[in-house]
């Protein structure tokens, strides 16, 4: 048994993160019942090295030294999770203060995640080398106010994590998604069989747009918006929109669920800190009485004789299976760029980016935009709402506060 102690969401910002320099400090105050004090403990942090950078980000925790992360080789263009281990001992009862230094003298050796918009943040800056520290004013630009992404993870054997949140879809009366039915061809809302008619809807959002993965501009999760920018290229008053894998999946989740169907997001990677994931979608067949993930990017589901679920296609990753002849691509599967291709076949359909498969909980971003994150594949994955599949023994997705050890959660009937 464990639990994790945090202060955020995950809402971390692509354009936004904290320097860490010989005179900018960061420090994360993380406040701990007597069970954890006790404890060994873990501590994760959402950090990214510049590319080229040879000094390590320097980890103290209650005046102490705790250990250096070095940069990685395989660098990567966006905030990553590492972690390092917290002796028993090391911690108290009550206030823990986890501070974060680097002897680079300009801003170009690290960057700590910010999650904006909170009113007292149990996080700091400083930027005389400890001698005072500020929780407003932050961020290069000295005009945020928020959370470092910094998590603790206890070891106690006396504690554990909380239940996960019942997931929320979205719902299908609200103005906003009886409109958003517009935005369907009417080919294809004429359908009425609900199997052909999510495959008809998959293949149109999968030809919709060609994926971009890297841009200047994030594409906000409005099915509205999404349609538009993706095909402009444009948006924000700038071109070079990213409009990719989350977007497929969003949008086929809101324009199914304004369709009648019960769709959710689904997240899968083989890997945390590194860009091997992807986000896809899943959708209730009332017939069949059972999940089944739908890849709106690639225009493919997956069959055993049956469509099949995440969580199915998770623990054929676990078993080492590889997806291959499982593989059922509609007529919008993509023929390029080559890229694209090469990333379904070494990540997706081998099946190793199944290992971690998690559910987003909150689905109903259309009728209430604030549950969509600001950001999501274009960080590290770090937002709290998502909740992972984690099998005994396996110990999967560390730094996030809602793991579940059996299918039923993610099995049940909306």
């Amino acid at each position: 048994m464990s639990r994790l102690f945090f202060t955020e969401r995950g809402r971390a910002l692509m354009s936004h993160s904290e320097e860490i320099t010989r005179w900018r400090w960061a420090q994360k105050r993380i406040t701990l019942p007597s069970e954890a004090a006790e404890a060994q403990a873990d501590i994760w942090f959402l950090a990214q090295t510049y590319q080229g950078n040879r000094r390590p980000l320097a980890v103290r925790v209650n005046g102490q030294v705790l250990g250096e992360v070095a940069p990685d080789a395989s660098w990567e263009p966006f905030p990553v999770w590492s972690r390092l281990d917290v002796p028993a001992g090391r911690l108290r009862e009550g206030v823990n203060e986890i501070e974060f230094r680097c002897e680079a003298p300009a801003m170009n050796a690290w960057m700590l995640g910010i999650e904006p918009g909170h009113r007292d943040p149990q996080s700091f800056l400083s930027l005389d080398r400890g001698r005072a520290w500020q929780n407003e004013h932050m961020g290069v630009p000295s005009v945020l106010r928020g959370e470092y992404l910094v998590r603790l993870r206890s070891r106690s054997e006396k504690l554990r994590d909380p239940k996960p949140p019942q997931i929320v879809y979205e719902n299908p009366d609200h103005p906003r998604v009886r409109e958003s039915i517009e935005l369907v061809p009417a080919a294809i809302r004429s359908i009425g069989d609900p199997w052909n008619q999510l495959l008809a809807l998959r293949t149109w959002v999968a030809q919709s747009w060609e994926h971009r993965g890297v841009g200047q501009v994030y594409t906000p999760w409005d099915p509205w918006t999404i349609l538009d920018w993706a095909k402009q290229n444009r948006g924000q008053g700038r071109d070079q929109t990213i409009a990719m894998c989350v977007h497929f999946a969003a949008l086929f989740t809101a324009l199914a669920s304004a369709l009648g169907h019960r769709a959710r997001c689904v997240v899968i990677t083989d890997r945390l800190d590194e860009a091997n994931g992807h986000f896809m979608a899943e959708v209730w067949d009332a017939v069949r009485r059972r999940w089944v993930l739908h890849d709106p990017n690639f225009d493919v589901h997956y069959a055993d004789g049956e469509p099949l679920s995440a969580l199915d296609l998770a623990e054929r990753s676990h078993q080492g299976r590889s997806f291959e002849k499982w593989v059922v691509a509609g007529k919008g599967f993509p023929d390029g760029p080559p890229r694209l291709f090469d990333a379904f076949c070494h990540y997706f359909a081998s099946g190793r980016s199944f290992l971690h498969v998690g559910v987003w909980s909150a689905n109903q971003y259309v009728s209430h935009p604030a549950a969509a994150p600001p950001n999501h594949g274009s960080i590290g994955y770090c937002e709290t709402e998502i909740v992972w599949y984690s099998p005994p023994g396996m110990d999967l997705a560390a730094m996030f506060p809602y793991r579940v050890d059996h299918r039923t959660y993610f099995d049940q009937a909306p």
